[in-house]
């Protein structure tokens, strides 16, 4: 992370390269592991205004802050060599989460309330060496996932559309949640070569990973009763079981290491994201008159472009630079509250203190740099028909920290 990721797909100096190129296995000497915390800590504001399907004022907070919430992001990988040209391991790591939670109320609560994602990679992979220079290695994904989707419901516009007495659109709200989880797998392969003495490059491939999350649809009736009596001749909003496919994208790494003499080695990392296959988010419930909640996405493919610097200036102490450009995968057409991305801009630094001849200690430091975006959502596109229509502008701003201990045994 001091180097913003620049040249990890190229990197085996210790086991938590594993989470970018099973390869690195190749680095290995006896045995060693990696135990890393990362703090990613946003800040985030916006403004919105908002109408409802019917046309009136949808109401509610316009200004929220701080709905990104924090997060902290364990890694932890091992290494073993197994024969002179064999080496085996394992990587526990979470590739894909988020978290983003509204106050109650707000003005785009009919597009958005919490929303949680949490994903936890076991990737187990082995590697063989047929020449001291170059590593091929494989592995599997097993991979837990959990999600939560929670929104409000304008009860008082559907009311009215069904000609209930006293519904008012915008102030009978109800709220809908679906927890879901799932388990799946997936497959990684990656290879690692020094071309010449002091240029090594990697390249891994990282699959897809298809998941239907499923479990329980949850409904929260509005205050004036509307809800009971819409369920009653409709069927609708009846507690049941629903699901969410979900697929967690394959991923194509390369990295370069240049050692440049003098203790400098240049990094440099392409990384592409292949999101393209995610063109909606739909909940598909259980009961049969509950119609399917559907969220248009359609993002595109991404990638992050990584520049960074190596330079050990003793025997204890190596520090490091780095810049990226991460690119958001969601357009501005489909951007929604749910996921306020926006490209990325990493400027990050960081050294490794080599305390013993087997433990090292890193310590990272990076801001990310994001421009402000505006959303732009109406009620007559697929999904949004009870949603009503919201515009306004989200930008936010991130700080990473990364800690990480290493332990090596080299014969």
């Amino acid at each position: 992370m001091g180097s913003a990721y620049a040249g990890v797909s190229a990197s085996a100096g210790d086991a938590s390269f594993l989470s970018y190129n099973p390869a690195s296995l190749g680095g290995v000497g006896a045995y060693d592991f990696s135990l890393s915390l990362v703090g990613i800590l946003p800040s985030s504001s916006a403004t919105y205004a908002s109408t409802t399907a019917a046309g009136t004022p949808g109401g509610g907070l316009g200004s929220p802050s701080d709905f990104i919430s924090d997060a902290l992001v364990p890694d932890l990988a091992a290494r073993v060599r197994l024969a002179p040209k064999w080496a085996a391991g394992i990587v526990v790591y979470a590739p894909w989460g988020l978290a983003t939670h509204y106050p109650n109320g707000w003005s785009g609560r009919y597009y958005a309330q919490e929303t949680k994602l949490l994903t936890v990679n076991i990737s187990p992979s082995i590697s063989f060496q047929p020449w001291s220079n170059f590593t091929l290695a494989a592995g599997g994904q097993v991979q837990y996932a959990r999600g939560t989707l929670s929104s409000e419901t304008d009860i008082g516009t559907l009311g009215t559309v069904l000609e209930v007495p006293g519904s008012v659109p915008g102030l009978q709200d109800g709220g809908a949640t679906l927890v879901g989880d799932d388990w799946a797998v997936g497959f990684t392969v990656g290879s690692l070569l020094e071309v010449i003495e002091g240029v090594t490059v990697g390249l891994s491939y990282r699959s897809a990973v298809h998941h239907s999350l499923k479990g329980p649809l949850t409904f929260t009736p509005d205050d004036t009763g509307a809800v009971t009596t819409i369920r009653d001749a409709t069927g609708l909003f009846l507690d049941t079981v629903a699901q969410a496919k979900l697929t967690t994208p394959d991923m194509i790494n390369f990295g370069t290491r240049v050692r440049l003499g003098g203790g400098w080695t240049a990094l440099f990392e392409l990384d592409w994201t292949h999101w393209s296959g995610f063109t909606e988010l739909r909940v598909v419930a259980d009961n049969p008159t509950q119609p399917d909640d559907v969220t248009g996405a359609a993002w595109k493919d991404a990638v992050l472009v990584a520049l960074g610097t190596e330079f050990a200036m003793d025997e204890r102490w190596t520090w490091r630079t780095g810049l990226a450009f991460d690119q958001s995968p969601i357009p501005s057409a489909t951007l929604e509250p749910r996921i306020p991305d926006a490209s990325r801009t990493w400027i990050s630094a960081g050294f490794t203190y080599r305390a013993t001849d087997t433990i090292d200690l890193s310590v990272s430091l990076a801001h990310l740099f994001l421009p402000r975006r505006s959303v732009g959502l109406v009620s007559s596109s697929t999904g949004n028909s009870l949603r009503g229509n919201l515009v306004g502008l989200t930008e936010s701003r991130v700080t990473v920290v990364g800690l990480q201990l290493n332990y090596r045994l080299q014969n």
